[in-house]
């Protein structure tokens, strides 16, 4: 949004003072460099910008030359002025109106295709009114969190559409409801594994550790593992208390073999759904994070043991690898309310939106209870920015090294993230579903890297905050063969050294 002010800012006042030598030559450049980077934009380099948001965009540009037309025909400077302040409102209320068309693209719940927001003093007339229009087939309120004075979620509120009925026409008609602050669709994502392709043979790490797959972990050799848990039998590295991870996925299954002892269960709607996982990927990442080590059997993790951080599971995606949007800020709020220290997030999805208000509120209600949140960049060999939640800035954002360290190919970068970070994230051993074992590429390995380090963090610190423990990764971290797209590399035993 400031790069679409800028530029009609930029243009207005060029035109106020062209005959002022020193800043005409300023703004004037000023203006053409907005304009190259918007066009740059709009042709995907980068891009965050969806159809219905070119649309826009091209509209209100066509509105804003026309108020630039009247700057040039105007001699009055009050007029001028007017007309640039005028452009700029135009662009903001397009910015700030949530009731725009919907790209076809967008797969939602069918069980409740839209999430709003309601104004919080009249909620329950709202609701009234809007179970009253003949297309709305019901209206849910979202997981209430515990501490409710703290955050706008509870005026979020899901909505199911009749089976049939034009979802554009539906979004029409509610954002006419008196009331109705936000509307966004609940929108369908998907886990995004990538089968690992990479051979993987006997490493520095091998011996560090009695746990019998050390041989095939070239990621924890990666990290220097083996001058990390040493430090774990000192006496002055003991934790201050034992930090709770909280893995949102497909659920983890707490009785593999690796596993048990480090898992934590919580209260919960759904503890037999947090507490399985016919898909394997929240199994998966909760091993790397957090699996037994040194216990001779499977794999070694970022996890000392019990003692220092426990493993818990909100299950946010079913067995297919699918879950809704708003079942993931359900997560969020299911885990901060349980007592996380750490969440992580190896999920998420392409940004279809300017705001997503429902993910931000969730977001924003764990950094104000200090849960420090990690999220995969994701697959798409692109801009990590697109991606929900690994674009927030309050989010720690995770990229995946191959054996070179170098960003593997399928990685997302991490240029445009506030806070970017990277951990090997090819050929990843980890726990599997039915008490087995598998191998795994891809951004949702690499994070489990650093959520359990940062978990490990908070057992020594809980004060610690995502700004606090981003700049020990960052300043104790590795560079890497591609350091400006990935972050460096977390480097463990240094980080837990620099935590005061």
């Amino acid at each position: 949004m400031i790069l679409y002010n800028i530029l009609i800012f930029t243009f207005g006042f060029w035109n106020v003072f062209k005959k002022n030598k020193s800043l005409s030559p300023i703004l004037g450049f000023s203006f053409m460099a907005a304009f190259a980077f918007w066009v740059f934009t709009i042709l995907g380099v980068p891009s965050r910008l969806d159809t219905k948001i070119f649309e826009g965009l091209s509209v209100l540009f066509g509105l804003s030359i026309l108020g630039f037309i009247l700057i040039s025909l105007s001699k009055n400077k009050i007029a001028q002025v007017g007309a640039v302040v005028m452009a700029a409102v135009g662009l903001n209320l397009y910015f700030s109106n949530p009731h725009t068309t919907l790209d076809p693209s967008i797969k939602m719940d069918q069980e409740a295709e839209l999430i709003v927001e309601l104004d919080h003093h009249d909620s329950k007339s709202i609701i009234k009114d809007l179970k009253g229009l003949s297309f709305i087939n019901n209206v849910h309120p979202l997981l209430k969190p515990k501490d409710s004075e703290s955050t706008e979620l509870d005026d979020f509120y899901k909505i199911d559409i009749n089976e049939g009925y034009d979802i554009n026409l539906a979004i029409s008609d509610i954002s006419q409801q008196e009331g109705v602050e936000w509307i966004e669709p609940n929108e369908i994502l998907r886990l995004d594994p990538v089968s690992s392709t990479q051979k993987v043979g006997k490493t520095k790490f091998s011996n560090a550790v009695s746990d019998p797959m050390a041989d095939s972990q070239w990621n924890m050799a990666a990290l220097n593992m083996q001058d990390y848990y040493p430090l774990f039998q000192k006496s002055k590295y003991r934790p201050v208390r034992t930090a709770k991870l909280f893995i949102l996925d497909s659920g983890v299954n707490p009785n593999h073999e690796d596993i048990g002892s480090n898992f934590l269960r919580h209260k919960s709607n759904d503890v037999s759904g947090n507490e399985s996982d016919g898909n394997g990927h929240g199994t998966h990442c909760a091993g790397v994070a957090s699996a037994i080590s040194n216990n001779g059997i499977g794999i070694a993790s970022m996890s000392p043991g019990s003692d220092w951080v426990t493993v818990s599971s909100v299950k946010v995606m079913n067995n297919f690898g699918f879950g809704t949007q708003a079942r993931i800020v359900e997560g969020i709020i299911e885990a901060v309310d349980a007592g996380a220290d750490v969440i992580s997030m190896s999920l998420g999805g392409k940004s279809t939106q300017i705001k997503e208000e429902a993910y931000d509120a969730a977001l924003q209600y764990a950094e104000d209870h200090n849960v420090i949140i990690i999220a995969a960049a994701g697959n798409n060999a692109g801009d990590a920015s697109q991606i929900v939640p690994a674009n927030s800035e309050i989010v720690i954002t995770v990229t995946a090294l191959d054996k070179s360290l170098n960003k593997a190919q399928f990685s997302n970068y991490i240029t445009n993230t506030n806070y970017g970070i990277a951990a090997p994230g090819t050929s990843i051993p980890s726990t599997w579903k039915g008490g087995k074992y598998a191998t795994f590429d891809g951004t949702s390995m690499a994070a489990p890297h650093v959520s359990g380090l940062v978990a490990v963090m908070r057992s020594l610190k809980p004060s610690l905050t995502t700004k606090q423990a981003f700049k020990i990764l960052e300043d104790t971290g590795t560079k890497t063969k591609a350091n400006h797209l990935t972050g460096r590399m977390i480097n463990p035993a240094k980080a837990i050294l620099e935590v005061r």
